[in-house]
């Protein structure tokens, strides 16, 4: 069996939902140990010991990761399977959906290969970007919604695959 750790960031909800379908996926299909982690300021100190694959995502707004995620990707990931992603409703994942590849590719590579280049110590068996979502003020309302479900299934399914 192996051991998961997922680790994420979020300011709308849509990367702790993403975190959960990954989850369940890799739980059911991939017979995972999964431990889902919300990073805040009460986390304490996770022992990556405990994991032989950590799975990190956050969640891109105002231009920018999740403070803690950012600060959690600087671990020490020697001998881990590392798996990365991003929530990006409103450039990266938009620009997807409407088939812009080569501003797609530009987001991507400032929003997530970037970053994970500069704060990793090692390079990740694979990347993911998703869609999400951005309400209108405190209202129930969306303003911008592309996220899909399908989407973390099939990138579970990979994880599970390599990781099993």
């Amino acid at each position: 069996m192996s051991k998961t750790l997922i680790v994420f960031g979020t300011r709308f909800g849509a990367t702790h939902r993403s975190s959960e379908v990954i989850a369940k996926v890799l739980k059911e299909k991939f017979n995972h140990e999964v431990e889902l982690v919300k990073l805040s300021s009460k986390t304490e100190n996770i022992e990556l010991s405990n994991f032989e694959n950590v799975i990190v995502g956050t969640s891109i707004a105002y231009f920018s990761w999740t403070k803690r995620v950012k600060k959690f990707l600087k671990n020490d990931f020697s001998g881990k399977k590392l798996f990365v992603f991003i929530s990006s409703a409103a450039l990266t994942y938009a620009a997807l959906e409407k088939g812009e590849m080569e501003k797609y590719e530009k987001h991507k590579k400032r929003f997530l290969d970037n970053v994970v280049k500069k704060n990793a110590n090692v390079q990740p068996t694979s990347t993911a970007v998703f869609g999400g979502w951005i309400r209108k003020g405190k209202t129930e309302e969306f303003s911008l919604f592309n996220w899909k479900e399908k989407d973390m299934i099939k990138w579970a399914n990979e994880i599970g695959k390599l990781t099993s």
